[in-house]
């Protein structure tokens, strides 16, 4: 059976972030109104150092997070032909030790609604480049490097900045709902 990575924000599971910095700033941002990938750099550095203490004592984004239409579905789906990897990072450089809570968030999130996937096969990195596997999924072109014959990049305002042509020069597709993706891969595992 070939190997699947998947990874979880913003190719899962999405939101909850940008909700949380208006909350904290009263403010309506939209992620259209975001110049980067870091939401948080709509505040100054101060601004930001006071947020990011707030958020790693007081915050789990995974309760308020929207499911990409249909990933759940087609992942369960997927999961007769492929063995899937659920493959996330939780390390935040800027505060290292206190990211550490974000791995049982995520760990427990996925546990929880997606029950298909064996718990053994959640992996916590931030090197995904040494995920040995067949296919790699995910929304940052930098965790499409390394391993994989196919790989998958969902749809996402931060990564618009890679051209197609360019995308198909590092062998890499863009791709745009998890129809797209299960017609792909069923397609693929014929």
């Amino acid at each position: 059976m070939r190997k699947l990575m998947i990874d979880l924000d913003e190719t899962i599971c999405e939101g909850g972030y940008l909700e949380t910095v208006n909350e904290y700033l009263k403010t309506d941002y939209k992620y259209t109104d975001i110049p980067s990938y870091y939401v948080e750099d709509v505040m100054d550095e101060e601004e930001k150092e006071k947020f990011l203490d707030y958020f790693y004592q007081n915050v789990n984004i995974y309760q308020k997070v929207k499911v990409i239409p249909k990933a759940l579905e087609v992942i369960e789906k997927l999961s007769k032909i492929y063995d899937i990897y659920i493959v996330t990072a939780f390390v935040d450089k800027r505060r290292v030790k206190e990211s550490s809570i974000m791995a049982k968030y995520k760990y427990d999130w996925i546990l929880e609604n997606m029950p298909y996937i064996d718990p053994k096969k959640i992996v916590l990195t931030s090197s995904k480049d040494i995920i040995m596997c067949d296919v790699k999924i995910d929304d940052k072109v930098s965790n499409l490097k390394g391993y994989g014959k196919i790989k998958l990049l969902v749809n996402q305002l931060h990564n618009q900045k890679f051209s197609l042509e360019e995308l198909d020069r590092l062998g890499i597709k863009r791709v745009y709902n998890w129809e797209q993706i299960y017609d792909i891969l069923v397609k693929e595992s014929e």
